[in-house]
C-alpha cells in the first residue's frame, strides 16, 4: 500500500512536530499566488504562532499517513462585537496546509471536519475565516454577509465566510476582530520575515538555488535590479518589464514569473512563455516565431540581479531549473535569442544542452 492509499490519521499536535509542520506549510503554500498577494509569509505564521496566546492547542491537528505528517490545521481565538457592543468568543482556523503532491485528495476538508467537530465538543459556537470563496462552501461554509457580518474593516466579500457550530450563534451579527497580531505581523514585518526565511531556507534547503512565484513586493525589487549596469545593458526599456510584472494576472497572463533565491536571498528573476501567445501579442510582436502551435514552442528570459552573485553559476543554474518547468509542462522545444555579445548568458545556455543554429539558441525535449 503506499503513502496515498494509506489510511488518513488525525491526531492533536505536538511540540516535536514543528519542524515538519514548518516544512509542510511553506511547500503547501509555495505556489499560491493571487491579486495583491505581497510574498509567500505563511511558514513566518506558524513561527509567530508558536506558544502565541491566541493559538488553542487543542484545535491544533495534523493528518498522517504510513506515519508522515501530510496536513495540519492551527486555530486561533476571534471575536463578534455586536451591534448592541456586547461580545461573543469565536474561532478561526489558518494556515491549513497539506503536503503539495496529496493536494485534491480530501486531506484538508477531512481536517476541517474533524477540527470543527472537536470544536463543537469544546463548547465553541462559531467558526470565522477568511479564505478560498470556492471552496469553503462545499464543507457547508457561508457567507458571513448572510449573517450580517463584517471584518472590522467593513469587508464582507465572499472571502469572508463563517460556520455556526451552534444554531443561532452568530444572530444579530456584528464586526470580526481577530485576536491575533501575528496575522498582521506576519504580513507587514518586512525585515522579520527577511530574517527568518533566510534562516528557514539555510536549515532546510542549504546550498540550493529555488525558484518561487513572483508577488507583489518583488516588483520594486526587479526594478532595482533593471537599473544596474551589469543588467540594464542587457534589458533595455525597464518600464516595459515593469508594466509586464504589474499585469501578470490580467495582460501579461502568458507569463510564468519567479524569483529566483539562493539560501533565501533574492538574487535574481526568470520567466517563461508560450510563443504561439507572444507572436500574437500587439506588443511583443514575435515574428520570429510566427506559425507555432499552442503548448510546444516556449521562450525564456533570466537575469541575476545581486552582483555578489555573479559568475557563480548561478545562471546555468536558473536555466536548469525552468527547463525542469518546461518538462513537466510538456514542452517539445524551448528557443532563446540572447545577445551575441552576451557571453554569460550564452555559456549558461550551451551549459544546459541549447545549440546555436545560427539565428537562435535551440533546445529539443
Amino acid at each position: 500500500m503506499t503513502r496515498q492509499e494509506s489510511p488518513l490519521a488525525i491526531r492533536r499536535e505536538r511540540p516535536e512536530d514543528y519542524g515538519t509542520i514548518l516544512r509542510l506549510t511553506y511547500e503547501a503554500f509555495l505556489t499560491l499566488d493571487y491579486p495583491g498577494r505581497r510574498r509567500l509569509d505563511e511558514h513566518y505564521l506558524i513561527r509567530l504562532l508558536r506558544g502565541a496566546a491566541s493559538v488553542i492547542p487543542e484545535l491544533c491537528f495534523v493528518a498522517e499517513r504510513a506515519g508522515e505528517i501530510v496536513g495540519h490545521i492551527l486555530y486561533t481565538k476571534s471575536k463578534i462585537v455586536r451591534p448592541d457592543g456586547s461580545e461573543i468568543e469565536t474561532l478561526t482556523f489558518g494556515p491549513l496546509s497539506v503536503w503539495p503532491k496529496l493536494q485534491r485528495q480530501g486531506i484538508g476538508a477531512a481536517l476541517v471536519r474533524h477540527s470543527l467537530s472537536e470544536a463543537r465538543a469544546l463548547g465553541y459556537g462559531a467558526v470565522l475565516i477568511t479564505g478560498v470563496p470556492e471552496y469553503y462552501p462545499k464543507l457547508g461554509f457561508q457567507r458571513a454577509r448572510e449573517y450580517g457580518l463584517s471584518l472590522a474593516d467593513g469587508f464582507a466579500g465572499d472571502a469572508f465566510m463563517a460556520y455556526e457550530l451552534r444554531p443561532g450563534t452568530l444572530a444579530p451579527g456584528g464586526t470580526l476582530h481577530f485576536l491575533t497580531p501575528e496575522f498582521e505581523q506576519a504580513e507587514q514585518d518586512d525585515a522579520g520575515y527577511a530574517v527568518f526565511h533566510e534562516q528557514f531556507m539555510r536549515e532546510y534547503r542549504p546550498g540550493e538555488l529555488t525558484l518561487r512565484p513572483l508577488f507583489e513586493a518583488d516588483v520594486a525589487l526587479v526594478g532595482r535590479w533593471l537599473h544596474t549596469p551589469h543588467v540594464a545593458k542587457w534589458y533595455q526599456y525597464p518600464e516595459h518589464w515593469l508594466h509586464e510584472l504589474r499585469e501578470r494576472h490580467g495582460e501579461f497572463s502568458f507569463l510564468t514569473h519567479f524569483i529566483a533565491e539562493y539560501e533565501g536571498v533574492p538574487i535574481g528573476f526568470c520567466q517563461y512563455y508560450d510563443c504561439w501567445f507572444s507572436q500574437q501579442h500587439e506588443v511583443w510582436n514575435d515574428a520570429w516565431r510566427v506559425g507555432e502551435r499552442q503548448g510546444e514552442v516556449f521562450s525564456i528570459d533570466y537575469l541575476i540581479g545581486e552582483t555578489a552573485y555573479l559568475r557563480r553559476g548561478f545562471g546555468r543554474r536558473m536555466v536548469a531549473l525552468l527547463l525542469e518547468r518546461l518538462r513537466e509542462r510538456g514542452a517539445k522545444t524551448v528557443v532563446v535569442q540572447p545577445e551575441s555579445e552576451n557571453t554569460a548568458s550564452n555559456r549558461s545556455l550551451a551549459a544546459n544542452g541549447f545549440q546555436w543554429n545560427g539565428e537562435e539558441y535551440y533546445l529539443g525535449f
